[in-house]
């Protein structure tokens, strides 16, 4: 071999020399600095920020299901409500105190998979230095706006029950995994199925993935998964007791219009990422066996993409559990390459590196690519809304009508609003809106749809006519078009219904747009309703 290769060979594994001679503390202390500086926080996201409405409601004595018509099951409520609730104790914002909830989580979910891996010694052939790095820059860089939703924390602590699989997979005599270890992984991933139980194949396909390669489906049989199924179990049976309104009249609600809505046309977005995540892997262990672990964490992924085609809305929170899990398989596979390159005669490992060196690149450039994606959807109210609505009132009751939970939150919490209505967002009268109008429903489904969406347009009235809202924050009718047209912009229905109701009308009268951002309307009482109403003036009075 000529010196020339040798010093080429010298330079490609340089780089790697220096960051495998640091410690990984402080590779991960550095991401979770840089994490710091991200033009994003956990608070103000569109979900979390109305999911702290609804904690500060319960804790404030409304009922969940009765008072607060809620989409999504009580332990998304549950599992932000410490924190608000330890918040109001310490004088600090909710946010503020999720911010350091979510971080905390993360720090589970670093001790925990770094437990598993140094105890199983599972990626004894590769340098490990670099996976509690890697596994940062997935978990606090990559979310973007879904940071500090409830999918980032779940998958978050979800890591560990990944790496155990890899354990039980490799599960040598001499590593038996500790009973009290297990029930802990068990815990931590459970909180994935609490969040949004359809997560349950992204965890069952590796574990029948173990069970083939073991030839037993008792390899199923693990405590972490007898953990995972007593926890949801008994959560199933406190949802029965606690929240008998849940399952319901509302859940009937629930199913028939929230879940069954379908935005197929994102799926335009979501499928080709996760083919390029595939072929990636593929072509990576195209020269080698299949590695388990590589194989298990393609099986999670694969799991967690049903899991959001179930779903059918594909929104960057859905999309994000199996780009986090595919991400592990690509980087796994792109370590396990480098190790084959590096054990090559001189002069085919010169080539080999190389390769796996603008692989490496590639997969790195997903990353970031998918972090400046989720950031694109972080899309913070213009503060002009925010003046505009804090230069008439301290504290205004506001009420939405839109379909689309964004306009109101964060703006409502920005503003120091208090939301009035019972709903996050107008998703009764629109679903049933858009199936009336694409002819979805026959017979007594329709039946039932147009008395739907005539009582909710109703309580749409009722709600501005009892309450006389400081606020009415309205869908822009001719909002600017997403950067990202695939995913979002569609026309305002509910908007354009609600403006040819008669009663909306004249309520609409008492009301002024004061301001207009690119997909919200502000509208707030005029100056002479207001001063009226102070004065305890008649209802009458209000209307002129």
């Amino acid at each position: 071999m000529s010196m020339g290769n040798a010093r080429n060979i010298s330079t490609a594994t340089g780089f790697a020399s220096v960051v495998g001679s640091l410690s990984p503390v402080w590779l991960v202390a550095t991401v979770v600095v840089f994490s710091f500086f991200m033009p994003w926080t956990a608070g103000d996201n569109t979900d979390v920020s109305w999911l702290i409405v609804i904690c500060e409601k319960v804790l404030d004595g409304q009922k969940l299901y009765v008072d607060i018509l809620e989409t999504n099951p009580p332990f998304s409520v549950a599992l932000y409500i410490g924190p608000v609730w330890l918040s109001h104790r310490l004088g600090i914002s909710p946010e503020s105190a999720i911010e350091c909830f979510i971080y905390l989580i993360f720090f589970v979910s670093i001790a925990l998979s770094a437990v598993v891996i140094e105890r199983s010694r599972i990626f004894v052939d590769l340098k490990t230095q670099w996976i509690y790095p890697a596994l940062a820059v997935l978990l606090l860089i990559m979310p973007g706006n879904v940071f500090g939703q409830r999918e980032h924390i779940g998958t978050m602590l979800f890591m560990p029950m990944l790496f155990l699989m890899m354990w039980r997979i490799d599960n040598r005599a001499d590593a038996p995994v500790p009973l009290g270890l297990a029930a802990a992984v068990g815990l931590a991933g459970s909180v994935l199925l609490l969040v949004k139980p359809h997560w349950a194949t992204g965890i069952i396909l590796p574990y029948f993935y173990i069970a083939w390669r073991k030839r037993s489906l008792t390899a199923c049989l693990t405590a972490e998964n007898v953990v995972i199924f007593t926890v949801c179990t008994a959560y199933l049976v406190s949802v029965y007791v606690w929240f008998p309104e849940f399952f319901g009249t509302f859940l009937q609600l629930l199913m028939r219009y929230y879940v069954s809505l379908r935005a197929n046309i994102n799926i335009f977005a979501a499928l080709p990422t996760f083919a390029v995540f595939v072929v990636f892997v593929v072509f990576q262990m195209r020269k080698s066996v299949w590695r388990d672990d590589v194989a298990l964490a393609v099986a999670s992924a694969a799991g967690f993409f049903v899991s959001m085609l179930y779903l059918g809305k594909y929104w960057p929170n859905h999309q994000y559990p199996y780009q986090a899990t595919m991400l592990v398989a690509m980087l796994l596979a792109v370590a396990s390459r480098w190790r084959i390159a590096v054990g090559l005669a001189n002069l085919q490992a010169a080539s080999e590196i190389a390769s796996v060196r603008l692989h490496a690149a590639a997969a790195l450039a997903v990353v970031a690519a998918l972090s400046v994606t989720h950031h694109q959807f972080y899309q913070l109210p213009e503060k002009g809304l925010v003046d505009a609505i804090n230069s008439r009132y301290a504290s205004p009751s506001i009420v939405q009508v839109s379909s689309d939970l964004s306009v109101g939150n964060p703006l409502t919490r920005m503003a120091n609003g208090r939301w009035l209505s019972a709903y996050a967002h107008d998703w009764v009268g629109t679903y049933a809106l858009w199936g009336l109008m694409r002819g979805k429903y026959q017979g007594e489904d329709e039946r039932i749809a147009r008395q739907d969406l005539d009582n909710y347009t109703r309580y749409v009235n009722s709600l501005i006519r009892d309450n006389r809202p400081d606020i009415i924050l309205m869908d822009r009718m001719n909002k600017k078009k997403s950067a990202w047209s695939l995913t979002a912009d569609f026309p305002p229905i509910w908007i354009v219904w609600m403006r040819r109701n008669a009663d909306f009308q004249t309520l609409m009268d008492d009301y002024v747009e004061i301001a207009t951002g690119d997909y919200i309307e502000v509208y707030a009482r005029r100056s002479d309703t207001r001063n009226s109403l102070t004065e305890l003036s008649s209802p009458g009075a209000a209307s002129d």
